[in-house]
């Protein structure tokens, strides 16, 4: 039921990554934000901004788990996949912008969260495609 209702095995398994990345994102918010702290040397005192940052992630999350177990599954939910996407598009512009040093010049930066970003926004957009005849009833 749940794989119809996705319109295949490669759209759940795409929609389950992103349930995985988001979980993974607001474990280390929650649970683990010194990890965040240390690895992008933005100090101590940026604990809480990063939970703050977890405030956003995990209704997402909880939304997308909702998405997943309901009886209609993703059925009219375009906003959900139409917002992974404009998450993922902001968060590639940024990188780039920073990169490109017209943001932020000083920030570290890291190639696999430039990797990661291009690849949920393509995994965004495919499933916005995808399942399109769906989420836009």
């Amino acid at each position: 039921m749940i794989i119809a209702n996705f319109g295949g095995i490669l759209n759940l398994i795409l929609f389950l990554f992103t349930l995985l990345g988001l979980g993974y994102y607001a474990y280390l918010c929650v649970f683990s934000p010194n990890t965040i702290v240390t690895r992008y040397e933005i100090g101590e005192k940026a604990v809480p901004i990063v939970r703050v940052v977890a405030t956003f992630i995990i209704p997402t999350l909880i939304i997308g788990v909702w998405i997943l177990f309901r009886e209609n599954g993703p059925q009219g939910c375009w906003i959900f996949f139409v917002y992974s996407a404009l998450i993922s598009f902001f968060q590639v512009i940024l990188s780039w912008a920073q990169r490109l040093k017209i943001v932020d010049p000083d920030a570290k930066s890291d190639v696999s969260d430039d990797v990661i970003g291009h690849v949920f926004l393509a995994i965004a957009v495919y499933l916005i495609y995808s399942l399109s005849e769906v989420i836009y009833i």
